[in-house]
């Protein structure tokens, strides 16, 4: 009866075992290739990095970019013809305001280039004559990037292989108003 008794605790000691050995067996783990960012990745990040306390969704960049680059290539055809009227109708109401007034014209007509020295801009006409379009003229636009989910500049992006650097010029300044982009003229 011993030997029975024992053979049945050596059977069920070696089941549990067996059950118990089953129960801890461990799945080799699964590597995952994260793949490496694409360049539309990249563009994203490098457009969303200087925004703080907001987000920017890839989609609503996405978006943006698409209805900016669209804006730009209606103000060049708009600049081609030299259609001031229509190219109202693309700046801010702020930048309207600013840009009307005789002491900021005045401050401007200082500024300007040597080729242009002698020209005193008397209007937002002859500002859009002599700054806007000769400062755009021919300019390609490579990416956006967001000051604020409200606000983004359109660059050009050059990129220079001998030095290994990055040269970021801003051509357009956009401001959200009533969920249109219009184009902002910086002030003085």
């Amino acid at each position: 009866m011993k030997k029975i008794a024992l053979t049945v605790i050596f059977a069920a000691v070696t089941a549990l075992s067996f059950v118990a050995c089953q129960s801890t067996k461990q799945e080799a783990p699964v590597a995952t290739e994260t793949a490496a960012p694409t360049e539309d990745d990249l563009e994203y990040q490098r457009s969303i990095n200087k925004i703080e306390g907001e987000t920017v969704s890839k989609e609503t960049f996405n978006a943006d970019k698409a209805a900016i680059l669209k804006k730009i290539s209606e103000l060049n055809v708009i600049m081609s013809k030299k259609d001031y009227n229509s190219w109202l109708k693309y700046i801010s109401a702020d930048s309207k305001k600013y840009w009307s007034d005789s002491y900021t014209l005045a401050k401007a007509s200082e500024k300007l280039p040597k080729e242009l020295k002698g020209i005193k801009l008397r209007n937002l006409n002859d500002y859009f004559t002599y700054v806007f379009i000769p400062s755009r003229k021919g300019r390609q636009i490579d990416e956006i990037r967001y000051n604020s989910a409200e606000s983004v500049k359109a660059v050009q992006v050059t990129k220079s292989e001998e030095e290994n650097k990055t040269k970021i010029t801003v051509y357009y300044n956009f401001v959200k108003e009533n969920d249109d982009w219009k184009v902002e003229i910086p002030e003085l």
